[in-house]
């Protein structure tokens, strides 16, 4: 992988300089979020940025959140129970205030839910909130959510960063936000006995900055957590050499792979699109890269995801890859025969050296099968994209959902039928029998083809608090540079 990281030489001067710090203070720490774009961050702006997501997660807290494992834990709500129907979840609050010293009210945080839904149906979480029915503020510590059919994973969709609540521009911790000399620094609310807010002493300070410039920041010693690496900045790490011990992989779920997204003569037959997934030799590909934790997927849903039906592998998925290679081979030949050439297929890719790995092996194996094939940008027309997204809830519809006829004009409206018959189903078992169906619908169609599971990286200084490797990729801020024991 040298060859393919040689450009990064404003690396080489420093490089010998990683890792060298003695030590780290916990109660100073600084926190580069990786972005391609850097942009200003705002809590407000939908859709967050990833710097903005975290700063709106440590300011304005939900009635539930994601703990340092990714467990969902209490936030605003100290407790909660949902009825034997599953149709309403009652959330008791914990006595806490807003940061204008004001005490947190149900009919408060009631009104700021309502609102915050509203803003967040034309969102990706659209179609789970077309089912929350009312928000009801019951005593002065008691706020009901009524459902007019089940959603399984609400407590997994309240945990989301997008949901965070304030009123009147004002959050409730677990943490506060102030611009300090230019930076943006995040301290840990301390309540006191009186209800008076405090502040601890220890501060974080928030910054999001580009791929090579956050990990030639860690390199220098200039920041002690980077948060959102990509495979596309995969390079970058193997450029810096010394700092693979400090590298933490989650190993998230979700969708890595390609949707096709334009109709055309060859796309259009099911047989084309399959000889495309048989093309690729997975093992290959992702070796490339040199993570143990990025694996080959060959299925829509995680076969391990709870609540999902089990379903057979592809057909092909016993084969070796020489002879799925020669399945192909033969599925395109009798299409050229008939049809004639098929023109170079454009795919969309982020950027990044990674990303030219990828379709490096990605040409290979389609030129294999006798297929030519041109790398573009997302704002480019193209005929398949790379989707790398990291699953929200764990649910079979999630995925389901990001393949429907919303988003590809090859698709299977049966499919989307389905998946909203599974959104109102009224028992478990029937909602598991519909997500099977249209999953069975999605695999006939053949509009993705799965390469992986996503995967995610930090930089992480020794001796940094408070860092869990988790299935989420999420790494909330105020854990960090606390002893977890």
């Amino acid at each position: 992988m040298n060859r393919n990281t040689a450009f990064v030489p404003v690396f080489a001067a420093i490089l010998v300089l990683a890792g060298c710090s003695d030590g780290i203070d916990n109660s100073r720490l600084r926190v580069d979020v990786v972005e391609d774009s850097p942009r200003e961050i705002s809590v407000g702006r939908m859709p967050l940025s990833p710097t903005s997501a975290y700063l709106r997660n440590a300011t304005a807290q939900g009635l539930v959140a994601f703990d340092n494992e990714g467990k969902v834990v209490p936030a605003l709500a100290a407790r909660w129970i949902v009825t034997d129907d599953d149709l309403g979840y009652i959330f008791r609050l914990q006595k806490t205030r807003w940061n204008n010293g004001r005490e947190v009210r149900s009919d408060e945080v009631a009104t700021a839910l309502r609102m915050r839904i509203n803003e967040l149906r034309v969102s990706r979480f659209g179609d789970e909130l077309s089912k929350i029915d009312r928000i009801l503020p019951m005593t002065g510590k008691v706020v009901e959510i009524r459902l007019s059919a089940p959603i399984p994973n609400l407590l997994e969709l309240l945990a989301q960063p997008e949901f965070g609540l304030t009123h009147k521009a004002n959050g409730s911790g677990p943490m506060t936000a102030e611009r300090i000399s230019g930076n943006l620094q995040l301290r840990n609310r301390l309540e006191e006995s009186n209800g008076a807010i405090a502040l601890d002493e220890n501060r974080i300070t928030l910054t999001a900055h580009s791929p090579s410039r956050s990990l030639a920041r860690f390199a220098l010693g200039q920041n002690d957590l980077v948060l959102n690496g990509k495979f596309e900045h995969l390079p970058l790490l193997t450029a810096t050499n010394g700092n693979e011990a400090q590298t933490r992989f989650d190993a998230v779920p979700g969708l890595f792979g390609l949707l096709v997204v334009a109709d055309g003569p060859f796309l259009s037959n099911s047989s084309n699109r399959d000889a495309l997934a048989m093309a690729i030799d997975r093992p290959r590909m992702l070796t490339s890269f040199g993570i143990t934790d990025w694996r080959e997927t060959l299925t829509l849903a995680p076969e391990t995801l709870a609540n999902r039906e089990k379903l057979p592998r592809p057909d092909w998925a016993s084969l070796n890859a020489q002879d799925r290679k020669a399945r192909a081979q033969s599925t395109i030949n009798a299409w050229e025969g008939s049809g004639g050439p098929v023109r170079p297929l454009r795919i969309a890719m982020p950027r990044g050296t990674g990303s030219r790995i990828l379709f490096a092996r990605l040409r290979t194996d389609l030129a294999s099968i006798g297929l030519e094939a041109e790398r573009v940008t997302y704002a480019q027309p193209a005929d398949l994209i790379l989707i790398d997204r990291v699953a929200d809830i764990s649910s079979p519809g999630w995925y389901l959902d990001q393949l429907s006829c919303r988003v590809t004009p090859i698709c299977s409206e049966k499919a989307d039928q389905l998946l909203d018959e599974a959104r109102n189903a009224g028992s478990r078992e029937e909602r598991i029998r519909l997500w099977g169906e249209a999953e069975r619908e999605l695999i006939a169609t053949r509009n993705f083809i799965p390469i992986a599971n996503p995967v995610r990286w930090s930089l992480v200084r020794d001796g940094l608090l408070g860092f869990a490797q988790n299935p989420r990729g999420w790494h909330p801020l105020q854990y960090l540079g606390r002893d977890p024991t």
